[in-house]
């Protein structure tokens, strides 16, 4: 009977260690993140990324840098040379056609105003070839500015004449010339037809003063 005693007693000891060293095994399992720590369960380890916003917006690449396009064609010394002389002279005509424009007869009012268009789009296209030149502003005659009413129109005419046989024989020489690149040398012949007509309204407004 006695016997019986000890061996319940033993059983029952043996009985609570393994329990014991159960769920001791079962809390060590839990802290390392695989089992809940109360009840042994499977803890799965949460995603460290899953609280992370998201951010699929697609960032768009800086723009390539476009290929540099010429600025106009590639001008020589002698082109540039003309150019510049021929600029500072249709600067000029143009300021000396502004100020024909506000003083004088209405027919010498609407012959500046016919040469200051064209030497306007003449200028345009000389910017075209040359489009890096520094544009200097140009300036009428000072002894044209000073005259009174009753002799600015036959010195205005006299000083449209003399620029454009100026004109004429400088794009007369650069439409030939050699050293001048084609697109220059047909700068000159295009324009020379327009300065011609110039030439001819100027002399036809003068047989009719």
């Amino acid at each position: 009977m006695r016997s019986n005693h000890v061996f319940r007693g033993a059983l029952v000891a043996a009985l609570a260690l393994t329990l014991g060293l159960s769920a001791c095994d079962r809390r060590k399992q839990g802290e390392d993140g695989d089992l809940s720590p109360q009840t042994g369960a499977s803890n799965p380890t949460p995603d460290d990324t899953a609280d992370l916003p998201s951010n699929t917006a697609t960032v768009a690449p800086p723009p390539a840098n476009a290929a540099t396009q010429p600025a106009g064609p590639r001008l020589n010394p002698a082109d540039e040379s003309f150019i510049e002389q021929a600029s500072h002279a249709n600067e000029e005509e143009i300021a000396t056609t502004d100020l024909g424009m506000s003083r004088g007869s209405a027919k010498t009012q609407e012959l500046s105003r016919m040469l200051n268009g064209d030497h306007v789009a003449l200028r345009d296209r000389m910017t075209e070839l040359s489009p890096n030149r520094e544009l200097a502003e140009g300036v009428a005659p000072t002894d044209l500015k000073d005259l009174p009413d009753d002799a600015f129109e036959g010195k205005l005419l006299a000083t449209y004449r003399t620029q454009h046989e100026q004109a004429i024989r400088a794009f007369t020489d650069a439409s030939t010339n050699p050293t001048l690149s084609e697109p220059v040398r047909a700068l000159a012949s295009e324009t020379l037809p327009t300065l011609e007509n110039h030439l001819k309204a100027v002399a036809d407004a003068q047989a009719s003063e």
